[in-house]
């Protein structure tokens, strides 16, 4: 590894690092704090950090919804999902519309973990009479009972298994993808699933931000594709839709 791709290291207010290493740049926030905002910000900048201070300081523009609880009472049941903060929830709808607008009623989703992206799409699987096929290396009981107390379960089949051992010939609308988030195995999955996508369905992925290795792989398979249109969202971890043309 060369000198010039060692990444910089971030300093956390959880963990700060060796020695005092980052000191000179908590107290240069703090200086630059100081000025336009007063001592409070000041010690804020110091102790959180000039990275984890700016993010603080963006927090009421970017996610007001973080300050300012929501009535849940007077939501959907989409909309209550949505008013947990989570590292996927600002993706929800998307997955909901892509699905349920198609509509796109056979529906493969690849990671499964707590249920989140799990109920999102089968909320949309049952307004199409669509189904659901979830599948994990791990049982998810907490997906699999959030799914029964949704009243969900006669739209979902999940199977407990590695994607890559699947055997799997059945057409997918809308394939998920939100599993190792390595690079080769996330290209594996492509090259297994996607052939299986129709004509006018999706491929999504979660965490193209987050982990840059699963964007490597959406280059990497769909370079020079015709037939697929990408679209990328930076926020919440980023999300990737893959479009394949009818």
């Amino acid at each position: 590894m060369s000198a010039s791709s060692v990444p910089h290291p971030v300093d956390t207010p959880m963990g700060p690092l060796p020695g005092g290493l980052r000191l000179g740049a908590r107290i240069r926030a703090a200086l630059d704090a100081v000025g336009p905002s007063g001592l409070r910000a000041a010690i804020q900048a110091f102790l959180l950090g000039p990275e984890h201070f700016r993010a603080f300081r963006l927090l009421a523009k970017v996610e007001p919804m973080l300050l300012f609880p929501q009535d849940r009472a007077s939501l959907s049941d989409l909309d209550r999902m949505l008013v947990e903060p989570g590292d996927i929830y600002a993706h929800l709808p998307t997955l909901f519309r892509l699905t349920r607008d198609g509509p796109r009623p056979r529906v493969l989703e690849l990671g499964t973990r707590s249920g989140d992206s799990t109920l999102a799409l089968l909320l949309a699987a049952k307004a199409i009479g669509g189904r659901v096929t979830s599948v994990d290396i791990e049982p998810c009981p907490e997906a699999t009972a959030r799914v029964k107390a949704a009243g969900l379960a006669p739209h979902w089949t999940f199977l407990l298994s590695d994607d890559l051992g699947l055997p799997w010939r059945d057409p997918i609308d809308h394939l998920f993808i939100d599993t190792s988030h390595r690079y080769e195995h996330t290209l594996e999955e492509l090259r297994k699933f996607e052939p299986f996508v129709v004509p006018g369905g999706v491929i999504t992925l979660h965490d193209t931000t987050s982990h840059p290795e699963v964007w490597r792989a959406v280059e990497s398979y769909f370079r020079g594709r015709s037939d697929i249109e990408v679209y990328r969202y930076f926020h919440n971890n980023g999300f990737t839709v893959a479009e394949k043309r009818g």
